[in-house]
């Protein structure tokens, strides 16, 4: 049939729009045609609202977040924790929600929104993707000490609900930002410590700061971003690591300052800890200049009790029968009537009027952490501080009076008029042995020498010290001797050995005799073997 050209072209290219139209209807069907799989598409059911059959309300805003309710589905979470089925299906259903016009159940628990998020996230994807993500406003905006806060909580409504797999997970997690940054296992402890279940995530945090006391307590802040950045870990396995430059390391905290006045004593003058009586004050200095837990007056009341580890876990878990093992990482559930313990609330000032009453509370509050701090101070050895740091640091703080820091200088200038040797080692191949052991105590009527340091990640005490064997022959030792243990006892971790009869030795001005060639290898040590010498004191022997 003939048209008019122009009639023709714009046929053409009906017929071209129509067959594109198809084709593109084709790759959308194609699309909408891929596989997913049963996880993928739960996934997608997370937050969904129009699917939605029940809200779970925080009453508890200790987050400080604007989460008002989070919708799940029942019948996941059922699936998820067997707490949650007897809540929503069996003997406690009629007592622990309530429904709408709507239908919609309504379950009020005693938990922040942020927690209740996390763990209805959980329930759906086996991940927490939300708490890494860089675009989620308020976790965004969290330091490494509050992610870390907000997964003990997290860990206590997983352990109350009775979800293990997620309780082990957080468990991991946390491990590995306390190795990363020890200081983070003083807010875990702090915040465990208001928990019922927060027994098993205290344990973990006081032995990460009995084995790293100066990291774990004074090095709490990193005010600078590293370079490069990093892709923070977005699920919960063991195998996941916590990468030093991941942007939300800038601020961490925790350390001393993350503690309440409950705990300090039991953290600074803990008997397994290798803390000297230098870093046990610069604790409560730090303390008393930046800690923002509220001192209660009960926390001043004094003369107090000094408690022991039993009396602190037992006050602060009182339904506990059993201590975790942690070597296997069982763990046990807690019935579903135990409610959990809520943390502190934070409030704004909102007005004149109270901004000026917080001030005055601020300073009242300080006068109080003085008088812990005062109070705690008598405990310290100060004759095992440094004339230096007397004179200087301890003076100016204002927390020892000054009968404390006359006898202190006493002490100190009789320490001064005796001449103490010190042994500089070089040339181990295990290098944490090398450096300078300044004269301190003696055994077997001869001086030991002494260096602080770090052994498999725990801050140790090396030593060297003359030890007489069973069979009679003496040699002297270069080991670490455990805190509380006497010398030359098989709990000490012998590096080197040197036999009195063959190695060269130098001689003190009092003539005591220390090795200086002939050392052995020994147990955990690595060749070549130390060289030793005396380098302050004493003379060598030619």
């Amino acid at each position: 049939m003939w048209m008019p050209m122009g009639e023709r072209a714009k046929s053409q290219r009906g017929e071209m729009d129509s067959c594109s139209s198809d084709d593109e209807s084709d790759v959308s069907a194609t699309d909408n045609m891929k596989p997913t799989t049963l996880a993928f598409d739960i996934n997608e059911l997370l937050n969904d609202e129009e699917v939605a059959d029940i809200n779970l309300i925080p009453e508890n805003n200790a987050d400080d977040t604007q989460i008002r309710s989070v919708p799940a589905i029942k019948a996941i979470l059922a699936a998820r924790s067997k707490v949650f089925k007897r809540m929503l299906y069996g003997e406690f259903r009629e007592t622990s929600q309530s429904n709408n016009d709507e239908g919609i159940t309504t379950i009020r628990l005693d938990y922040s929104g942020r927690v209740l998020q996390l763990l209805v996230e959980f329930c759906f994807t086996d991940k927490l993707s939300s708490l890494h993500n860089s675009s989620e406003g308020r976790t965004a905006s969290l330091t490494l000490e509050g992610k870390c806060r907000l997964l003990t909580n997290l860990s206590g409504a997983a352990h109350y609900f009775d979800i293990p797999k997620l309780e082990l997970d957080i468990q991991d997690l946390l491990k590995n930002y306390m190795n990363e940054y020890p200081s983070l296992a003083c807010a875990i402890l702090d915040q465990s410590s208001q928990m019922l279940s927060g027994e098993n995530l205290g344990f973990i945090a006081m032995d990460k700061i009995r084995a790293r006391p100066k990291s774990a307590l004074l090095q709490a802040k990193i005010t600078t971003a590293p370079p490069g950045g990093c892709v923070s870990p977005v699920s919960f396995h063991p195998s996941t690591a916590v990468s030093t430059h991941s942007p939300t390391a800038c601020g961490v905290r925790g350390g001393i300052t993350a503690l309440r006045a409950s705990l300090l004593e039991h953290v600074i003058f803990d008997d397994q800890s290798n803390s000297t009586e230098l870093t046990k004050f610069q604790c409560l200095k730090f303390w008393v200049d930046g800690c923002k837990h509220e001192v209660t007056l009960e926390d001043i009341q004094f003369p107090r009790k000094r408690l022991d580890t039993d009396d602190i876990e037992a006050s602060r878990t009182p339904h506990f029968s059993s201590r975790k093992d942690l070597s296997s990482g069982s763990l046990t559930s807690v019935s579903s009537s135990e409610a959990p313990s809520p943390p502190p609330r934070v409030t704004s000032p909102s007005s004149p009027k109270q901004k000026e009453e917080d001030s005055s509370s601020a300073d009242v509050q300080r006068e109080r952490r003085i008088m812990v701090a005062k109070f705690l101070a008598e405990k310290l050895d100060l004759s095992l501080i440094p004339a230096s740091e007397l004179s200087t640091t301890i003076t100016d703080s204002g927390l020892l009076s000054t009968h404390d820091l006359y006898q202190a200088y006493r002490l100190q200038a009789l320490n001064a008029e005796r001449t103490k040797s010190k042994v500089f080692v070089e040339g181990a191949g295990l290098g944490e042995v090398n450096g300078t052991y300044v004269q301190r105590g003696s055994h077997e009527g001869t001086p030991m020498f002494r260096k602080e340091g770090v052994w498999r990640d725990k801050e140790e005490t090396f030593c060297i010290f003359l030890c007489t064997y069973s069979n009679g022959n003496k040699s002297w030792c270069l080991s670490v001797v455990p805190k509380g243990k006497e010398p030359g006892k098989t709990s000490d971790i012998d590096f080197y050995e040197c036999p009195v009869s063959f190695g060269k030795t130098a001689v003190s001005a009092s003539g005591e005799t220390v090795p200086s060639r002939g050392w052995k290898l020994v147990s955990y040590g690595s060749p070549p073997v130390p060289k030793c010498s005396l380098i302050a004191g004493c003379v060598e022997e030619s």
